[in-house]
């Protein structure tokens, strides 16, 4: 997705439009304890009731139409024209939106507005490979443009704040015009597409990529769906903790000695 990218004409550009689903009962939010972090009064303002943060990864409708998944169509060379700048703002001590494309070499939009300070970290990853791309406080009224840098052979692009764990979002590279994000209802839609053939790929932060090959046809339409599986998604058990990750004092009951090591103060 990092070939060079050139504008041109598009004569009879054609259309890619469907849908994408989720298999199954979506995976749980994950949950991050608000007293851990700074800021709590605040930032419980989105909260369980019960001091709990959760982060939502996984949206889809009732009949299981899967938001937040971008399709995008890689190897179009020449076409319309590549005017994107993806933004990510804060709010209410959320980073939105949770997923967007994003243009290696180029610049994201950051805003808050908190009125609180937030750090917002970016990294470059491949696998398990992750790597920091640049640190930036965003204090109340931020609005600055960050350029984004992939290492070599990386196209995943992550965000999180630096001081509360729960504001993360994701990016995935593009390297053409020819993308879409799903709405709350799994549908897409990419037009004007130069003819030709093309593989097309449908990514979610969570999931593993799903790909395929196309062809457009000039002045066609191609309808096509991605499905992914609920079941392939594996969350680490202190991410779906609903008590305190560490007993203290509120508890009921004493704390047990570990079985290894006791630390005494």
């Amino acid at each position: 997705m990092g070939e060079a990218y050139e504008v041109a004409d598009v004569t009879l550009g054609g259309t890619l439009r469907g849908r994408v689903f989720l298999k199954g009962t979506p995976p749980p939010a994950k949950i991050y304890h608000l007293i851990f972090s700074p800021n709590i009064e605040f930032c419980s303002s989105i909260s369980d009731g019960k001091g709990n943060r959760l982060l939502r990864e996984f949206r889809a409708s009732a009949d299981g139409g899967f938001q937040d998944v971008v399709v995008a169509v890689v190897g179009v060379q020449a076409g319309k024209p590549f005017g994107f700048t993806p933004k990510i703002e804060i709010e209410n001590c959320r980073i939105s939106p949770f997923v967007t494309p994003v243009r290696n070499h180029h610049p994201i939009s950051i805003t808050s507005n908190d009125p609180v300070t937030h750090d917002i970290q970016a990294y470059t990853m491949r696998g398990e490979y992750t790597y920091a791309m640049f640190n930036k406080p965003a204090p109340e009224g931020t609005d600055v443009l960050k350029e984004v840098r992939l290492r070599k052979g990386h196209y995943i692009f992550r965000t999180q704040c630096g001081v509360h764990d729960y504001m993360q979002s994701w990016g995935i590279a593009v390297g053409n015009p020819y993308f879409s994000k799903t709405d709350n209802e799994g549908y897409f839609e990419i037009t004007d597409i130069p003819p030709g053939t093309y593989f097309v790929i449908a990514w979610h932060p969570r999931m593993d990529i799903e790909a395929r090959r196309i062809t457009i046809r000039p002045g066609g339409q191609v309808v096509t769906t991605f499905e992914f599986d609920a079941k392939e998604v594996k969350i680490p058990i202190h991410d779906l903790q609903t008590t305190y990750r560490l007993d203290t004092a509120l508890q009921p009951h004493h704390l047990v000695p570990p079985s290894v090591e006791l630390q005494i103060h």
